[in-house]
């Protein structure tokens, strides 16, 4: 593959990333889960399960009166967004309640990472598990 041709692919991966951001979870719509994921979609997430139907119906379980419209852009946009070879690394600012101090945030990043394949997430990786979920405005 040329340089040329690499660029364009690692930029269609993250395109690809912030577009099932966008359209799946900023719409809130499981069904929008084909259009971006693999059938045999591995999540190494305890609390999310396998395979498509798994993330569709977690998406489900948290946006039970979804979908709604989706915006133009993603409502958090990425703080960061690194893609090589076959994988795609997102980090985004999701502010959170400092319990120390009430009224105030502190910073705090999510970080997912998803392999690439046939122009569809086929693994997850994330920072954020079952025991510590960041807490949503």
């Amino acid at each position: 593959m040329h340089a040329t041709e690499s660029r364009v692919r690692l930029e269609r991966n993250k395109h690809l990333v912030r577009e099932f951001y966008r359209r799946v979870f900023d719409g809130q719509n499981a069904e929008a889960v084909k259009d971006f994921v693999t059938e045999d979609y591995k999540q190494h997430n305890s609390h999310i399960p396998s395979g498509r139907q798994g993330l569709e119906g977690f998406v489900r379980s948290v946006f039970p009166n979804g979908p709604v419209p989706e915006p133009s852009e993603m409502r958090i946009p990425p703080s960061l967004i690194v893609a090589e070879g076959d994988m795609v690394v997102v980090a985004a600012s999701l502010p959170q309640p400092d319990p120390d101090n009430p009224g105030t945030t502190y910073d705090y990043f999510i970080f997912d990472a998803y392999r690439i394949r046939d122009d569809r997430l086929s693994e997850h990786w994330s920072g954020v598990n079952k025991i510590a979920p960041p807490k949503h405005a």
